[in-house]
């Protein structure tokens, strides 16, 4: 099968493109202040109190709700905005996570276990690099107050990954 149009198109995107798509982005959203993380940190603690125990439509409309007044923030807007920029944050944090874990599973396997490892590792170092990146996209003082606040930040994460993929 001859390749597709597309498969050419995706083959000539640069990283100098990438990084004018995350210039561009990052225009479209402004970096996330020390309060305002603080907020969309008590907006999710908000959010998880009421949608674990209640996770039905009506549960998770009052949810957020309730998540906004606690929040503090003035415009839903800019929670939604930030919630999007920690949902990225958090997500490639988790990932990280996981990939960390799966390296000491096999670094205990010895040498049978070494190509498979060091694959791993390099899946680890683009993911590491990914979040490095996004400063690029939402400035560098966004990242530093995310970091700052991973470890909550992932635990939340998990929690609110629990509550909205229940099917």
């Amino acid at each position: 099968m001859a390749p597709s149009f597309f498969e050419d198109l995706n083959a000539s995107v640069t990283s100098e493109v990438l990084a004018a798509d995350d210039r561009t982005l990052r225009l479209a959203a402004s970096p996330l202040t020390e309060e305002e993380v603080l907020g969309l940190l008590r907006y999710q603690e908000a959010f998880l109190s009421i949608a674990e125990a209640d996770p039905g439509p009506e549960g998770l409309a009052r949810a957020y709700t309730e998540a906004l007044k606690a929040s503090g923030l003035p415009e839903a807007r800019r929670v939604d905005q930030g919630n999007a920029i920690i949902r990225t944050f958090a997500g490639q944090r988790w990932a990280v996570g996981q990939l960390q874990d799966k390296v000491k599973q096999l670094e205990a396997q010895g040498a049978e276990a070494q190509e498979r490892r060091q694959r791993i590792e390099g899946d680890l170092a683009k993911l590491e690099r990914r979040t490095a990146l996004l400063a690029r996209r939402y400035g560098e003082q966004t990242l530093a107050l995310l970091r700052q606040h991973e470890a909550r930040l992932l635990a939340l994460h998990v929690r609110m990954d629990q509550v909205l993929n229940r099917g």
